[in-house]
């Protein structure tokens, strides 16, 4: 007995090792519609890592490239030793290519390649980094048809440095190259190898410092302008000419996590968009912080290569600053994140270059001399099934195995998405609602809401006449009692709500509706009137605005709504409407007195509270009305706008009725209110800060005394 239970000890300790082996060392993560990282299984796993110390054909140096070719082969650009090695798909060398022959019989040395591209036709391009020349060559014999060397063109300038690093080739032979220094964009030449012009250069962002600096050259000598630093576009790293016929294009060293995967169309525009016409951010949501001494700076992605599949319906990209692969439909939605930085399997050092071959992905390492191998598991085996069948126009398979990819994943957006459009095409519209909005597909909502909203009100329409029709009868027949009770001498009765107020002792006098509507006379009764105007209605105004802020932030519409509701703060949404409020009136409160207005304290709380009526009001209509409104419909936005402006008007003809001051002085006289604020503000942040260091200081010292004792 005891030896069958170490028997099966050791067992347990043997297979901890290959378990250990099969879980993946890199997260696996998607995000939600708050850009938040939730957990999905994992879409890419290691199947083997290719060591170049140990490949056939001798140690690899410095590889920089790697491309699969039309018939499953790998090349291998080992740019140190001045060759590019030929492996089958099982890594088996196949040739090593040293040189190729010119038209003219001469030896071209391989001498540093660094790009390379292979067309369906098995024709290849290549670039050799140390003697800074590109040539297209036939991949089995190596004989050279063309070959580019320090073009001329008065487009490229006498100062222009022909330093090419990577090739490719679209559909139509043309030829596209990454001339390292050039900021204009690629290079493009024609199947002969002519220069036809610079292709998709990227812009300047605008930012302030780009403004300022543009404006202060403007008042510079040209002498000054040339000592000046100059603002360039940011440059390309890599480029791949997929077989639809577009360009991707990767970039480095951006100001903005957006737009460093870009699809080219033949006019050299971006045309890689999510839905909606949106800017995607190829990369991670959630991006780390580096501390630079005193300050820290936000560590972008650097996307170093990207590559598409042979329907162009997923795009894989390799991010060498967090050292991930992120691979994303045509659309930007995220499918998989596998990689990381690190020296274990499936972890990269400095990647520099991405393939596939047969499904899966291939990923150089220049510092690690390795290639590794990833598979795809049945989960995203799942996913690209779905997005295939759907393309192909079989909606009802696609729906089918997006429902199984959701009992995998729970927190797929995509796949909501997915059965949400494969119900589009069903015409079930309700039911595509409901799954567009756990997708977040915000665009195809509205548009699938359009339809639905349109149903509803055909549908309805009767009902809405008739209920139109009931409430005019009863109008008139409330009316036309009234009408006979006054004949009949009858003293019309006291309204419950009048008797509630004289109850809890509450004037049934108020000048609110005169303040709202004819402000001018409202304020004059409020300030001169021989009647105490009462704070009542300043209160109740005051608890409605709390109440629509909290409204406003649950209760808008789907479609408008950016808040997660599970993350509410009623104590931040507490400070941002009522504490604004109070710290306003004590502000203004305080300048009253240093200038000696003739405001009291309670006309300036009137005021400020009459004043939030109209945006109160606006709020509560503009909030329930966005959710029967469609993206390119503004209406809600428009009515709390127009809420808003009605307020300042309000608040400004209070302040100067209640204060008596001119136009001018009371502008003045609410910036300095304003000034007020932000040194209240300061003053109780100040405030909290010591008090928090105090409670420290003595909670330190108690417990230095407890343990000291």
């Amino acid at each position: 007995m005891k030896k069958t239970k170490w028997l099966i000890l050791i067992l347990a300790l043997m297979l901890l090792p290959s378990m250990g082996i099969a879980e993946a060392v890199y997260p696996s993560y998607t995000y939600n519609e708050w850009d938040e990282s939730v957990s999905t299984p994992q879409g890419y796993t290691v199947e083997a890592t290719i060591r170049g110390a140990q490949a056939e054909g001798g140690a690899w140096k410095q590889p920089q490239d790697l491309c699969v070719t039309p018939e499953g082969h790998i090349l291998l650009a080992d740019s140190g030793n001045d060759r590019i090695l030929e492996y089958d798909a099982e890594w088996h060398l196949i040739r090593e290519i040293t040189q190729a022959t010119l038209e003219n019989g001469e030896a071209l040395p391989l001498a540093g390649p660094n790009g390379m591209h292979v067309s369906p036709d098995g024709t290849l391009y290549a670039t050799l980094k140390t003697s800074a020349q590109a040539f297209v060559a036939d991949l089995k014999t190596m004989r050279v048809s063309l070959l580019i060397e320090n073009p001329k063109n008065p487009l490229l300038g006498d100062d222009f440095t022909f330093a090419p690093a990577k090739i490719g080739a679209d559909n139509a032979g043309r030829i596209y190259i990454l001339s390292t220094g050039c900021y204009s964009g690629f290079l493009q030449f024609s199947p002969q190898g002519e220069f036809m012009g610079y292709y998709g250069a990227n812009k300047v962002a605008v930012t302030p410092e780009v403004l300022f600096n543009y404006y202060w050259k403007s008042i510079m000598t040209n002498e000054q302008r040339q000592n000046m630093t100059s603002i360039l576009p940011v440059e390309y790293s890599n480029l791949y000419c997929a077989p639809d016929g577009f360009v991707y294009a990767t970039t480095v060293a951006t100001s903005s996590p957006v737009n460093q995967v870009k699809r080219l169309n033949p006019l050299g525009n971006n045309t890689y968009l999510a839905r909606g016409d949106k800017e995607v951010n190829f990369g991670d949501e959630e991006l780390a912080v580096t501390a630079q001494g005193a300050a820290s700076s936000t560590l972008l992605p650097t996307f170093v290569d990207a590559v598409v599949t042979a329907d162009s319906e997923f795009v894989f990209a390799v991010d060498r600053s967090y050292g991930r692969v992120f691979e994303r439909d045509r659309t930007g939605n995220l499918i998989a994140v596998f990689g990381a930085l690190g020296t274990q399997e499936g972890t990269f050092r400095q990647p520099v270059a991405i393939d596939l071959l047969d499904g899966k992905v291939l990923v150089l390492d220049t510092a690690k001399n390795n290639v590794t191998v990833f598979a795809p598991t049945a989960y995203a085996s799942l996913v690209h099934q779905a997005v295939s069948l759907y393309n192909a126009g079989e909606y009802e398979a696609s729906r089918s195995v997006w429902n199984d990819v959701l009992k995998h994943n729970s927190n797929a957006t995509q796949a909501y998405a997915g059965v949400g459009r494969a119900l589009l095409k069903e015409n079930q519209h309700e039911e595509a609602l409901k799954y567009f909005k756990l997708g977040d597909s915000r665009e195809e909502y509205s548009q699938t809401y359009r339809i639905v909203r349109l149903n509803r009100l055909r549908d309805g329409a009767v009902g809405a006449v008739a209920v139109v029709a009931a409430l005019v009868v009863l109008v008139k027949v409330v009316s036309f009692i009234k009408k006979k009770r006054k004949k009949g001498g009858d003293e019309p009765q006291e309204k419950w709500l009048t008797r509630l107020m004289k109850q809890l002792r509450i004037p049934t006098h108020t000048v609110f509706p005169k303040a709202i509507f004819h402000p001018f006379l409202g304020f004059q009764e409020i300030r001169f009137g021989e009647e105490k105007t009462s704070l009542w209605a300043a209160i109740v105004i005051a608890i409605l605005y709390v109440l629509a802020t909290i409204y406003q932030y649950v209760g808008t519409g789907y479609l408008f709504n950016q808040n997660n509701i599970a993350d509410i703060n009623l104590w931040l949404l507490l400070a941002k409407s009522l504490g604004v409020l109070v710290v306003f009136c004590a502000a203004q409160w305080s300048v009253s007195i240093l200038i000696n207005t003739s405001g009291r304290l309670s006309d300036i709380v009137i005021t400020a509270c009459y004043a939030l009526a109209p945006y109160t009001a606006a709020i509560f209509i503009g909030t329930w009305l966005s959710n029967y409104m469609l993206l390119d419909e503004l209406y809600a936005s428009y009515i709390i706008t127009l809420g808003m402006l009605w307020g300042v008007v309000i608040l400004l003809i209070g302040t100067i009725t209640c204060h008596e001051l001119s136009f001018g002085k009371t502008i003045g006289f609410l910036l300095l209110t304003v000034a007020g604020m932000a040194v209240i503000v300061f003053i109780g942040v100040l405030f909290y800060t010591l008090l928090e260091q105090l409670i420290t200081f003595f909670s330190t010292l108690y417990v230095e005394i407890v343990f000291r004792m």
